[in-house]
């Protein structure tokens, strides 16, 4: 298996200026980027694409500086202002081979979720987290009878169809997996979408590819995953980070 991480992203809301890009952000003696990499190195991931952005020369030399004993490939999102992040991972997609997982460079978790998910998950899934029905921002996850998902909901509340036609399976944490044949069939949708796809977040395109391709929902009743937008929500993982570092590993 390989794996994508986005990092490609400004981080505007974040207003860090202390550092040069938000993957950087501190976590005890690691920061969020050098924890997802370890986290693949004990997994045992045969290849990491980075798809880097803003700052991308210093987040290189950072992941460089680490001397991991990790194969990195490093790729270049030069539209990343006027993009997505469906671009940065179909950039990724490009580039791999065979089974894919996809990070959000943003994302912080306890070390045993995201290897338990990887162990025990389908090879096409979506990490789920127990989440707030009434969060317009978070990546909101709807599911069908049959328990696989239906579609992703951000930046707006669900419609009282919605509310009424289907479960609501959480909060999407920001970790995914693609088999080798859904990774294909991800790039072909891509494809034939291009215009409307390479500005969007990726939660849009998989709620249509949900239409034709079984997305199994695999969903962790342990706290301490967030994802980091803003520095307020970077205080709140900080804090419950150093109440519970046993739990991050």
């Amino acid at each position: 298996m390989e794996a994508v991480i986005l990092l490609a992203g400004y981080g505007s809301r974040l207003n860090r200026r202390d550092i040069p890009h938000k993957s950087l952000l501190p976590f005890g003696s690691e920061t969020l980027l050098s924890r997802h990499l370890s986290c693949l190195r004990e997994l045992g991931i045969s290849r990491v694409h980075l798809v880097l952005g803003h700052n991308k020369e210093k987040v290189e030399s950072y992941v460089r500086g680490l001397q991991l004993d990790l194969p990195v490939e490093f790729i270049d999102n030069k539209v990343y202002r006027t993009t997505g992040n469906t671009l940065s991972m179909v950039m990724g997609l490009r580039q791999s081979s065979g089974d894919v997982l996809i990070l959000d460079g943003d994302v912080l978790y306890p070390r045993r979720v995201l290897i338990d998910y990887v162990e025990a998950s389908g090879p096409t899934s979506f990490a789920l987290t127990p989440g707030d029905i009434d969060n317009e921002e978070s990546a909101k996850v709807l599911l069908k009878s049959s328990g696989n998902i239906h579609a992703f909901i951000t930046k707006r509340h669900f419609t009282e169809e919605e509310k009424n036609g289907f479960a609501f399976g959480g909060e999407a944490i920001g970790f995914f997996k693609l088999s080798a044949a859904n990774v294909s069939r991800f790039v072909d949708l891509y494809e034939q979408n291009e215009t409307e796809y390479e500005k969007v977040l990726w939660e849009i395109p998989f709620t249509e590819f949900a239409r034709s391709v079984d997305l199994d929902a695999w969903s962790t009743a342990e706290p301490g995953c967030f994802e980091i937008d803003t520095q307020e929500e970077y205080e709140h993982a900080f804090d419950y980070f150093e109440r519970h570092r046993e739990v991050y590993g």
